[in-house]
C-alpha cells in the first residue's frame, strides 16, 4: 500500500494545488492538510476528510489509507445452495 502522505504531496503538488487550499477543498481550515502531513495529527484521516480529498485528488481511496472492504468467503456448499441444485 503506497504512502498516504506521500500520495498526497505528489497529488496536490501535480495539480498546483496548495496545502491550504487543498484543506479548503476538503471543508476544513488551511492547516488541516499540512498538519497532518508535516505534525502527523490527526494519525489518521477520518472517513469523510478521505473521501473528500480521493475526490479532490482524484486518486482512490485506498491509496489515502483505507482498508479493501471485508468480505465473506464464499465456501463451495453456499455457492451449491444458492444454485438450487
Amino acid at each position: 500500500m503506497p504512502d498516504a502522505r506521500a500520495v498526497v504531496r505528489e497529488r496536490a503538488a501535480a495539480r498546483g494545488l496548495s496545502f491550504a487550499a487543498l484543506s479548503r477543498l476538503i471543508g476544513r481550515n488551511d492547516a488541516f492538510v499540512q498538519q497532518w502531513l508535516e505534525r502527523g495529527s490527526p494519525r489518521k484521516l477520518d472517513e469523510d476528510d478521505r473521501l473528500r480529498m480521493a475526490m479532490v485528488l482524484d486518486v482512490d481511496e485506498v491509496s489515502l489509507g483505507t482498508r479493501m472492504p471485508w468480505r465473506p468467503a464464499i465456501s463451495a456448499r453456499d455457492s451449491w445452495a444458492r444454485s438450487g441444485a
